[in-house]
């Protein structure tokens, strides 16, 4: 219950609206791709249509939404670790390594917060262009991370691995 907490504060609530519509797009595209990989599955031709009258049901395309809007709240996420001192001047280097292990490059410094985005546009493109991370360092000498829950944990993993190195 408190990591879902901490999620909520830390969530973007001004991009909330895009990526929920945008999963919402994202989930009934697949649901139609589903449908017709079903209908060629089933030895029909290419050339046939599907009956899309089955995809077409109220509680199907309602329960698609909910599924795209609530999409958000646990997709992406926010995480802390405690570094030891310093702070950009002694781990910079080391975090720029870290996500350019993970395939991140680095975007921009906003304000003490360091922007990383994915180096693949395949990545990009199936993440939605929603693959943003960010870096900051609070003033208890924490990293804080943010982004898709996924490449969080990776980063995480990174970190944790070179914090054991030092």
């Amino acid at each position: 219950m408190l990591t879902l907490a901490l999620n909520l504060n830390a969530m973007n609530w001004k991009r909330y609206p895009l990526r929920a519509a945008k999963y919402v797009l994202y989930f009934y595209f697949f649901a139609l791709c589903m449908l017709e990989a079903m209908h060629l599955f089933n030895g029909n031709a290419f050339t046939t249509t599907p009956d899309f009258s089955t995809f077409f049901t109220p509680r199907l395309l309602i329960g698609l939404a909910l599924l795209g809007v609530c999409y958000p709240l646990v997709g992406f996420n926010s995480v802390s670790i405690l570094l030891p001192e310093g702070g950009w001047e002694v781990h910079g280097k080391s975090l720029h390594e870290a996500m350019s292990l993970c395939r991140f490059k680095f975007v921009k410094n906003e304000n003490g917060k360091l922007i990383f985005c994915a180096e693949s546009p395949a990545r990009r493109a199936l993440t939605m262009f929603e693959d943003k991370v960010t870096l900051e360092i609070s003033s208890e000498n924490c990293l804080i991370i943010s982004g898709l829950r996924k490449d969080v944990a990776l980063i995480r993993l990174r970190v944790n691995d070179y914090l054991r190195r030092i």
